[in-house]
């Protein structure tokens, strides 16, 4: 578990500026996007969008962008797929029993006979709940992998996380938690309420109904847009271990020289001090031009607080080709301004 927060860590520490172009008139959005259920419209917004969890916080995307990313509670992570509206029970079962199969046919550690330890039962509130552990490393006998799948009718929940054989248990008690803590959507492609007052940690569709206790993260992507079929917005954010101190904008001095030195024209655009959902951060906006490709790249940053799910280490990236400036602007603010805590102060 310990390679998996690292491994984590460092791709969320990891951040590209590029660059972006911005015209000195804004103006409001008014391409239309595909309709989709669950929407919801923010007075930013003049197009359909969608709110989706990102851990501790909620946020409004464009409901023609398409959905990637995952999500990591307690070192555990977590994915929710939609059942098809036929058969969902039947379509659950042939599911889980697919990932029995294809873990039935791994090779097992050198000494082993076989690669599945133990399945068995989750007692849950939901239809069913079912685990599997197994040996996840061929050439690691010490490694342990644990697999489940909450049957929630509508909405199937995995829960996955590996760490040393002899912490079965301990892995088992905290998928347990999990397991009880979820609360699904009731609605095919729904999305469960943000309850005031509640600290819960927020996926695409439903909600873990726990407090931080450690090691939390979320990275996410939306990608496609009718103002550009290769934009791509993404949000990462990840309770530290320890206070940052370099800041976007020092980020982005340090890195100029090495960019110029490769060739690269930018521009900077605009840059700056910005709050967004209550936490103090900065901005960046660039547009860089290499061997005659422009990029835009929009970026803003919260350095976070020392284990704190409500002030996590946060970065919003929205990247896309160089053309209709004004509009792609106004949705980068749009975005960044509907973002805010869940379940605090809405």
């Amino acid at each position: 578990m310990q390679n998996q927060n690292q491994e984590r860590n460092r791709r969320l520490n990891a951040i590209t500026i590029g660059g972006m172009a911005i015209w000195a008139a804004l103006i409001i959005i008014t391409v239309a996007c595909t309709s989709a259920c669950g929407k919801e419209k923010m007075n930013t917004f003049k197009e359909p969008v969608i709110t989706y969890g990102a851990g501790r916080f909620v946020l409004d995307i464009p409901a023609c962008m398409k959905f990637s990313g995952r999500y990591s509670v307690r070192t555990f992570d977590l994915k929710e797929d939609v059942w098809p509206v036929e058969d969902k029970q039947k379509v659950a079962q042939t599911t889980w029993e697919k990932i029995l199969t294809e873990i039935d046919q791994k090779k097992p550690p050198k000494g082993q006979n076989k690669v599945m330890i133990e399945a068995r039962e989750f007692s849950s509130t939901h239809k069913w709940c079912k685990s599997v552990f197994f040996y996840g490393d061929s050439y690691d006998g010490d490694r342990g992998d644990l697999s489940i799948l909450l049957n929630s009718d509508m909405v199937g929940l995995w829960i996955t996380t590996y760490g040393e054989f002899t912490g079965k248990d301990f892995m088992y008690d905290k998928a347990s938690d999990l397991v009880h803590a979820y609360r699904p959507p009731t609605s095919r492609f729904g999305r469960v309420q943000v309850l005031s007052g509640r600290d819960s940690f927020y996926l695409q569709y439903g909600a873990i109904d726990l407090p931080f206790e450690y090691s939390e993260s979320v990275s996410v992507d939306f990608a496609g847009h009718p103002l550009d079929e290769k934009m791509l917005i993404s949000v990462m954010t990840r309770v530290v271990e320890e206070d940052q101190k370099i800041g976007l904008l020092d980020r982005a001095a340090s890195s100029l020289t090495l960019k110029m030195a490769k060739g690269l024209k930018i521009d900077k655009l605009r840059s700056g001090k910005r709050t967004v959902g209550g936490l103090k951060g900065e901005e960046i906006l660039e547009r860089f031009t290499d061997d005659g490709r422009v990029t835009l790249a929009f970026s803003w940053m919260h350095l976070g607080k020392k284990d704190s799910a409500h002030q996590p280490h946060i970065i919003i990236d929205m990247e896309s080709q160089d053309g209709r400036p004004e509009e792609k602007l106004a949705l980068w603010d749009a975005v960044l301004d509907s973002m805010r805590p869940a379940g605090r102060g809405e």
